[in-house]
């Protein structure tokens, strides 16, 4: 018997935890990439950072517009009451009123080409384009971390599922033991200590599986929330071991190389030093084109008539302008320079935030390369603790048969191996959790999953340090 349950025990890992048998496999069954999938599509944080990168994308397309002229058209009709010098000689010559009072209208329109700002406007567009940059890596970073949050939710759920059986099958055989004590002890030939002793670990086992039972439900809504249905026939996940590193020095290179995160920060620097360059155009005078036309009528007073004659030679006034025209502000009370010193704090503040991101970023991989390597080595233990359980169970009940075992020395066998198998099982679904963690950290996780991220990800135009 001991060699079938070791030949059992080598046959398969999972078999340890009994995972083999608790979740059974289905061609339909939910994955772990179509949850992550669902969560991407549904995710509220998912949608933010979507609208924030587009958001940038229409500042972009703001900033850009200071390269094209810019049109006006006004038009405007009313009563103006006037008294002028023109009017009062008017009265006094022609014995007439020293004030007049006309129908004013006017119709204009005005064409301003920017042709030297200081380069404030290729600045700005820099600018808007290395934030939009940032927004889009930080929505591809808020994917990963989405659906690593998924992932950790998919195995907690698998593994309370899986604990729930445990904890079921323990109780079963808590409650035969029970049974058989109780008989034996009805029928004058057991001892009551041995009841007492066996009834208070059946409670016991009844409050681990209600306790089994309310962290199984605490996963369901877990996963509910992050992928917005309740979970359906999952099974367990393979990790894309191709994907990751085999050493914590090549994970740090992978992940300081690669993550989204480090990426925004960089285009955060570049849009600060744009914001320089831009507020440094204040420095230079401003070179327009401004075209513009009028037609304007009975203006200030004139209205083309003579009172003295039947003459009328029109009130319209018409104008057409074409000017190149220069502006150099000479002094601002000191405003330019200290929007170029707050543009150069801000090159600081983001080279900072890029240092932290690092720091961030390289305390991540290392916990996560740390966890899996010591879990590896946990597991190791683990697993030996589960086959001497087994074999000692199965030893406890072959003496009892022969009556060299009491069935409190079965029953303490029992919750040996139940312990056992749960931690087991607790550690083998860290070491998957932990290599999700890894690959999140490495910025591969969408990739380990093969993820399509949709097409609108990309943004209408490739910037200048965006995701390609």
């Amino acid at each position: 018997m001991k060699n079938s349950v070791s030949h059992s025990l080598r046959k398969s890992v999972a078999a340890l935890a009994v995972a083999a048998v608790l979740l059974p496999t289905s061609v339909a069954a939910q994955s772990l990439e179509q949850a992550v999938a669902t969560a991407l599509d549904t995710h509220p944080q998912i949608r933010q950072a979507f609208n924030r990168f587009k958001v940038r994308e229409e500042q972009v397309n703001q900033a850009t517009a200071g390269y094209y002229p810019t049109i006006d058209f006004d038009a405007g009709i009313g009563r103006e009451w006037t008294e002028s010098p023109s009017t009062r000689r008017d009265g006094l010559n022609d014995n007439y009123d020293d004030n007049k009072e006309l129908t004013r209208r006017e119709i204009g329109v005005s064409l301003r080409q920017m042709l030297f700002d200081g380069f404030q406007t290729s600045s700005e567009v820099k600018r808007t384009e290395y934030e939009a940059s940032a927004e889009q890596w930080m929505l591809f970073a808020s994917a990963e971390d989405v659906a690593l949050e998924v992932s950790r939710a998919y195995l907690e759920y698998l593994r309370a599922g899986q604990i729930v059986v445990l904890a079921e099958r323990n109780l079963e055989s808590h409650q035969t033991i029970f049974d058989a004590v109780k008989q034996k002890t009805d029928s004058g030939l057991g001892s009551t200590a041995d009841l007492s002793q066996v009834t208070g670990r059946l409670a016991r086992a009844h409050s681990n599986l209600i306790s089994s039972k309310n962290n199984l439900s605490d996963a369901t809504i877990t996963y509910k929330k992050l992928v917005n249905v309740a979970p359906d026939d999952v099974r367990i996940p393979v990790p894309d071991a191709v994907l990751l590193p085999t050493s914590l020095d090549q994970a740090i290179e992978m992940s300081t190389a690669d993550h989204p995160t480090l990426r925004a920060a960089g285009n955060d620097i570049n849009a600060a030093t744009a914001q320089l360059d831009a507020a440094k155009g204040n420095y230079y005078p401003q070179v327009t084109f401004d075209l513009s036309a009028g037609w304007d009528d009975n203006l200030d007073g004139s209205e083309g008539l003579s009172p003295t004659s039947s003459i009328d030679v029109g009130g319209n006034s018409d104008e057409v302008l074409a000017m190149v025209r220069v502006s150099y502000n000479l002094f601002s009370g000191g405003a330019d320079s200290s929007r170029e010193r707050e543009a150069a704090y801000s090159i600081n503040e983001s080279k900072a935030v890029q240092q932290e991101a690092y720091r961030d970023v390289v305390e991540g991989t290392t916990l996560a390369w740390n966890a899996r390597d010591f879990l590896s080595q946990q597991m190791t233990y683990l697993r030996q603790h589960v086959e001497s359980a087994i074999e000692t169970r199965n030893a406890y009940e072959d003496q009892f048969k022969l009556g060299q075992r009491t069935l409190i020395d079965v029953l303490d066998s029992e919750n040996e191996l139940f312990q056992a198998r749960r931690e087991y099982l607790t550690a083998e679904y860290d070491d998957l959790i932990a290599q999700y963690r890894l690959l999140n950290a490495t910025g591969q996780l969408l990739q380990s999953l093969r993820i399509t991220t949709p097409e609108v990800w990309l943004g209408d135009d490739s910037y200048k340090g965006g995701v390609q």
